[in-house]
C-alpha cells in the first residue's frame, strides 16, 4: 500500500516548510523573560477555550499561551472532527464515583456544550463547517445489537430520555445512511461535525483579538509553580495552566499521568453526486460501527468520507513521534474497513493518510484542576473526545481561576485525580494487551456472531 500524503486532510493548502513540517507565517516565540497574569502551555482547544472563557469572565487578566510547535499542532488540528456531548466516563461510572446529580450536572453541561460550540463560532466568524446532524452508531453483526441495546437501556436507567438516545430500526438507520449491513443501531442528536484545523485557528485568531499574545516555537521544559520555563526564555505567572493532554506525557513528572494513544485516519478524494446520492447521508451524522475497537467517521463539508480509528500500538516509553502518524498496516485496515462499510466507495481514491496521538488517563476520567496555594492548573484526560470536552474543560478552568463560584467550580471534572500508571515495561505489555484483547474480540464475534462478555470484562477490568 502507497500512503497519500502525511499531513492531516483539514491543513491541505497550508504552506508547510519542507525541511521541518512547521507552517509559515509563525508567531514569534518567547526569547527572555516575559511576564504575565496566566500563562497557559498548549496552543490546542483547551488552552485556547480557557484564555477565551477568562477574557470574558476576568478581561483585565493578561494571558500569554506558549506553544512547542504551531496552535493546533497536536490532536486539536487533526482529530476526527466530532464535536460530540459523550464523555469518556459512562453515567454508570459517574453516578459510582461522584453520584447521580452531578452525573447529571455533567452531561447537561456537555449537551449545551455542543451548541455553545456553534454559539461562539457564529458570534466570532469562526467558519468550521459545523454541522449538527447527530450520530449513529450501526449494528453490523448480532453481537453489536445485544451491546447497543444494553448501552442505549443503561443511559435511560440513568434518567436520559429517547429524545437523548435511542434504537432505531435497520429501516431508520437505512434511511439515514446506506452502509453495507445494518442490522438498526443507536442515534443521538447530541453531536455536530468540524473542521477542527478551522475551528482551532479560528480560536487563536478570536484570542489574540481579545487581547492573548500566542507564542509558537516555545517548548516547555518544566511546568513549575508560578514559572514555565521554555527552551529560550520563560513566562512567570500567578496561574500556570497546562494545557498539553497528550503531549504531558513528554515532561518528566508527567510520564505516569497520561498516556499517548494513537489514532490513524483516512480521507478518500471528494466523492462525485452519484455517490452520495447512492449513500444518502444528507444530514452529515458522525458515523461509528459497533465494534469494539473505536471507529468514527464524518461526510466533510467538500464531500469526502475522513475515517478513522484506534488500533495502532502504544510506543514504550509514552514516546511520541511524527513518524508514528504513519502506519502502513493500520492505515491499509482503515481504507478496507471503508471500503466493507460503504462499497459505493470501492473505486475512491484515499488521498490522505494521518494520525496523532489522544490523551489517556488510567481511569478514562477527565479533569479541570486548579490548585489556588501553587497557582498549578491542568486541563485533559478526552481520550478522544475533546472537541467538545476541551470546551467545558477551558470554561470549567476559567471559572476557577476567575473565582466566580459558579456551578462548574464543583462539578465532577474539578480536582479529579487519576492513579498513575504503571512503570515501563508493565505500562507497555498492558496497554498493549488491552488493544490486542480488544482486536480479537472483535475478530471473535464476526466469527460467532455472539458478544465476547467475559473477554471484554477482563479487558475492562485490566484498567480497573
Amino acid at each position: 500500500m502507497s500512503l497519500g500524503r502525511a499531513i492531516p486532510l483539514w491543513q491541505d493548502g497550508v504552506e508547510f516548510d519542507a525541511a521541518t513540517r512547521r507552517s509559515t507565517g509563525r508567531r514569534s516565540a518567547v526569547d527572555g523573560v516575559v511576564e504575565s497574569d496566566v500563562v497557559i502551555v498548549g496552543g490546542g482547544y483547551t488552552g485556547l477555550w480557557t484564555a477565551f472563557y477568562l477574557k470574558q469572565l476576568a478581561p483585565q487578566l493578561s494571558i500569554s499561551i506558549v506553544e512547542s510547535q504551531f496552535v493546533g499542532f497536536g490532536g486539536s488540528g487533526r482529530n476526527g472532527g466530532w464535536c460530540s456531548a459523550f464523555l469518556p466516563m459512562s453515567p454508570n461510572e459517574m453516578s459510582a464515583e461522584h453520584g447521580a446529580q452531578a452525573m447529571r450536572f455533567l452531561q447537561d453541561q456537555m449537551f449545551a456544550t455542543v451548541d455553545e460550540i456553534a454559539r461562539v463560532a457564529q458570534v466570532h466568524n469562526i467558519a468550521c463547517d459545523f454541522h449538527k446532524g447527530g450520530t449513529i452508531t450501526s449494528a453490523s453483526n448480532p453481537a453489536h445489537v445485544e451491546r447497543l441495546h444494553h448501552y442505549i437501556d443503561d443511559w435511560h436507567a440513568a434518567g436520559f430520555s429517547t429524545t437523548d438516545m435511542t434504537w432505531e430500526s435497520a429501516e431508520q438507520i437505512s434511511q439515514r445512511i446506506h452502509v453495507s449491513s445494518t442490522l438498526g443501531g443507536m442515534y443521538s442528536p447530541h453531536c455536530a461535525v468540524v473542521n477542527p484545523w478551522k475551528l482551532v485557528t479560528g480560536l487563536a485568531r478570536t484570542v489574540e483579538s481579545l487581547g492573548v499574545v500566542i507564542f509558537e516555537d516555545s517548548r516547555a521544559l518544566a511546568i513549575e509553580p508560578r514559572r514555565v520555563v521554555l527552551e529560550r526564555g520563560e513566562v512567570r505567572a500567578k496561574w500556570v495552566v497546562n494545557a498539553l493532554e497528550s503531549f504531558t506525557s513528554q515532561l518528566p513528572e508527567g510520564k505516569r499521568k497520561i498516556v499517548p494513544l494513537y489514532s490513524l485516519m483516512v480521507a478518500t478524494e471528494p466523492l462525485s453526486e452519484s455517490v452520495w446520492r447512492s449513500l444518502g447521508w444528507t444530514h452529515r451524522e458522525t458515523f461509528a460501527d459497533g465494534r469494539n475497537m473505536v471507529t468514527y467517521a464524518q461526510r466533510t463539508a467538500d464531500g469526502r468520507i475522513a475515517f478513522g480509528g484506534r488500533g495502532a500500538p502504544y510506543h514504550f516509553g509514552s514516546s511520541i513521534s511524527d513518524s508514528y502518524d504513519r502506519n502502513t498496516t493500520i492505515h491499509g485496515r482503515l481504507e478496507q474497513t471503508v471500503q466493507e462499510i460503504f462499497p459505493q466507495v470501492a473505486d475512491a481514491r484515499f488521498t490522505h493518510h494521518w494520525g496523532g496521538p489522544v490523551g489517556a488517563p488510567r481511569d478514562w476520567h477527565a479533569f479541570a484542576n486548579v490548585d489556588a496555594t501553587t497557582g498549578l492548573c491542568a486541563g485533559g484526560g478526552y481520550v478522544g473526545d475533546g472537541v467538545a470536552l476541551s470546551s467545558l474543560v477551558g470554561r470549567t478552568l476559567a471559572h476557577q481561576i476567575a473565582d466566580t463560584g459558579d456551578a462548574l467550580t464543583r462539578s465532577a471534572l474539578v480536582n479529579h485525580q487519576s492513579k498513575k500508571w504503571e512503570f515501563e515495561p508493565l505500562r507497555w505489555l498492558g496497554v498493549n494487551s488491552l488493544l490486542a484483547l480488544t482486536e480479537y474480540a472483535d475478530k471473535a464475534e464476526r466469527r460467532t456472531h455472539r458478544p465476547m462478555k467475559r473477554l471484554l470484562a477482563l479487558r475492562d477490568g485490566l484498567l480497573g
